[in-house]
């Protein structure tokens, strides 16, 4: 019995002596893994900031080597802890490279920013045929500087949506909306929001000013655009809409702002469409032939009712007056005739007084001194007053070949 407890003993012993003789040679041969760690900050808020922890490791030894819980502490500036987490880790297999991944928000609380100092511990183990287990404690430091995240603020994107659907005694009223998308991995504020509208002289149209607010990463900021501008808008060759405004962020003790203009081209208000008349222009011509010693002198006039809401005005009128003999016609005379405002709703008349003499009924070419008839025919540009753009009309009527009555024409619209 003492004999076996003497070889067990000494089985033991050498047991222990090789083990402990190769101990030695791997903690000899042992080569530190290779540890890289990254801090990438994710979003931020004005109080904290998610930050992201990458840890890279590179495990050179012939054999298994273990890393768990890396545990991530940040301090600010003047040492206060602001933040502390923990990365799992893991086994790395000999000769391989492993990353770790871990996300946490830090909050300030008002403590400095700018420099900010990550203490990484953690504890490496390494084994030995499985029985025998060394651990090694590990800690490093990795310095990050948050001053700069911000340096990469873009402007949004902005879509513009922008119609002109009415027009009123103030101009010519648009609406739509503008869309801001934030494309930051931040959130943002937009503030100072304004649409102006120019034509190709770059001469003021109007302006919107409009409601900023926050817009979270990757969100968006809508808001409704109504305005009015000038008359002018209808004579433009082009309008363009600049968009401008300044987004900034303010987080983490950081405050930076950065001003934009965005460009757009708005088409151009259709004249007759925005009128949108729910009735027709009316027109009425009178003729009143008197017969004088240098001829005939005949008294006409043009009643125009405009059916539109806003007042208009038809300038450029020129009265014409023919003789039809059968087929044929010829100009007697023609008179142009004062400008007319046109109240909304309402009919406004404007004369003119046409001399056709002896000479012009006897030597006219016809076979005949009176007519078939006469032909009255009124034309006219309908606009605003001050603009350019207008609506062309020209009004026909037949008038009677006699000079005791009034005469009152039939009259049809053309152009």
């Amino acid at each position: 019995m003492r004999k076996i407890f003497v070889i067990l003993l000494i089985g033991f012993f050498i047991i222990n002596s090789v083990a402990a003789a190769f101990l030695f040679l791997d903690i000899q041969i042992f080569k530190a893994p290779v540890i890289n760690v990254e801090l990438d900050p994710v979003t931020f808020s004005p109080s904290e900031i998610l930050v992201q922890a990458t840890v890279h490791i590179s495990n050179p030894n012939p054999f298994d080597v273990s890393v768990k819980n890396f545990r991530v502490t940040s301090l600010a500036s003047d040492g206060y802890e602001i933040g502390s987490f923990f990365i799992a880790g893991g086994d790395i297999p000999a000769n391989r490279n492993q990353t770790f991944i871990a996300q946490d928000s830090l909050g300030f609380a008002g403590h400095e920013y700018t420099k900010i100092k990550n203490r990484i511990t953690t504890n490496i183990t390494i084994s030995i045929f499985g029985i025998i287990r060394k651990t090694i404690p590990f800690e490093m430091t990795v310095d990050a500087s948050l001053e700069n995240i911000t340096k990469t603020l873009v402007v949004p994107n902005v879509h513009l949506e922008l119609t002109a659907d009415d027009i009123d005694n103030n101009g010519v009223h648009f609406s739509g909306s503008v869309e801001l998308y934030n494309q930051n991995q931040f959130e943002i504020t937009a503030g100072d929001l304004s649409l102006w509208l120019r034509n190709e002289k770059n001469e003021s149209l109007g302006s919107v000013d409009l409601e900023g607010g926050t817009v979270e990463p990757a969100g968006f900021l809508t808001r409704s655009l109504n305005g009015t501008v000038l008359y002018k808008a209808l004579d433009a060759q082009a309008i363009n809409a600049t968009f401008a405004g300044v987004v900034g962020v303010t987080a983490i003790g950081i405050n930076k702002t950065l001003p934009f203009a965005l460009y757009f081209e708005v088409a151009v208000p259709d004249f007759l469409k925005l009128l949108d008349l729910n009735r027709p222009f009316m027109f009425n011509l009178t003729g009143n032939f008197k017969i004088k010693l240098r001829g005939v002198v005949c008294y006409i006039d043009f009643a125009i009712y405009n059916p539109s809401k806003i007042p208009l005005e038809a300038r450029d009128l020129v009265c014409s007056l023919y003789r039809m003999d059968k087929n044929t016609s010829r100009l007697l005379g023609r008179q142009n005739m004062s400008a007319c405002a046109l109240e909304p709703k309402q009919e406004e008349c404007v004369g003119v007084t046409l001399l056709l003499t002896y000479r012009q009924f006897l030597f006219s070419g016809a076979k005949q001194i009176l007519p078939d008839w006469f032909i009255l025919t009124i034309t006219t540009n309908i606009s605003l007053s001050g603009i350019n753009r207008s609506l062309p009309v020209a009004v026909t009527g037949y008038l009677e070949p006699h000079f005791i009555f009034n005469a009152t024409a039939n009259p049809f619209l053309r152009g």
